[in-house]
């Protein structure tokens, strides 16, 4: 029987862990080729707010699958090639967030909202994000676990 075959074609996509215990991790992601939510391919934000506890990453050096709790993995930074395209209108939310191990990151909340939810704190209270995605620039994302967030500042 080839195996091959009963695969599912997925896309690597290199990001920076920020783990409890061990601090920066570099590893890849696995990423499939289409998206349930969307068009396009699936995000590291999708794949992080799934309800599995633990995450498998191909970590570089060494070279090894691993398992983490996703729990225990603070934040997570990674290159965006492209913004998914929605419908609607963009809201752009500005913060900064003081996290447990006492690091801050800064940054803008870019997503397509409702209009009675479109404030900063409906955002963070979202009940279906675990992990919170903030661009520090215009194609660099830090993805922040909402239970390592001991503040959280508007700009």
């Amino acid at each position: 029987m080839d195996n091959e075959a009963l695969k599912i074609p997925k896309k690597k996509k290199l990001v920076s862990l920020w783990v409890e215990s061990e601090g920066q991790v570099i590893a890849s992601v696995f990423l499939q080729m289409e998206s349930d939510r969307h068009s396009g391919e699936e995000t590291p934000q999708e794949i992080f707010n799934q309800p599995e506890t633990f995450m498998v990453v191909l970590n570089e050096d060494p070279q090894e699958a691993r398992f983490y709790h996703v729990a225990r993995i603070i934040r997570i930074e990674y290159h965006e090639d492209k913004q998914p395209e929605a419908a609607g209108e963009l809201t752009e939310l500005a913060c900064r967030l003081t996290l447990r191990d006492g690091s801050e990151v800064e940054g803008v909340i870019r997503e397509f909202l409702q209009p009675e939810h479109r404030r900063l704190y409906d955002y963070i209270n979202k009940a279906e994000l675990r992990f919170i995605k903030l661009y520090e620039s215009e194609d660099q994302v830090i993805l922040v676990n909402k239970d390592h967030i001991v503040r959280v500042l508007p700009l």
